[in-house]
């Protein structure tokens, strides 16, 4: 069970360390508000690099960008790689977003064995 989810700015390394630290349940790892566009590909590469590195306290979910962004494919193609627990989509128009999504998860996952 989920108790508590904490959103955490994706691109700021000191608030991760921080709050890998909390006793949240979860953290959500954020890549669509809280990160300007010209920091996303630094934001994608330090949560990518955050879930590589595991948690032994909460689980790594990661808010990907809208899927009707220019940033959504290279956000799920940059933290694929490292095995969220979970992705988190903003947005959400309707079911064909939900099956899209699926179906790009099903190719990086794919991808990534």
């Amino acid at each position: 069970m989920r108790r508590s989810l904490h959103f955490v700015p994706g691109g700021n390394e000191k608030m991760i360390a921080k709050a890998l630290t909390l006793p949240a349940d979860g953290l959500i790892l954020d890549l669509e508000d809280s990160v300007a566009p010209d920091r996303k590909p630094a934001a994608r590469e330090l949560c990518r690099a955050t879930l590589m590195a595991g948690s032994k306290g909460p689980k790594l979910f990661v808010r990907i960008n809208a899927l009707d962004t220019p940033w959504a494919v290279a956000d799920l193609a940059a933290v694929m790689q490292g095995g969220p627990f979970g992705i988190v989509l903003p947005k959400c128009q309707s079911a064909r977003d939900l099956v899209r999504l699926g179906d790009m998860l099903a190719v990086l996952e794919a991808r990534e064995g």
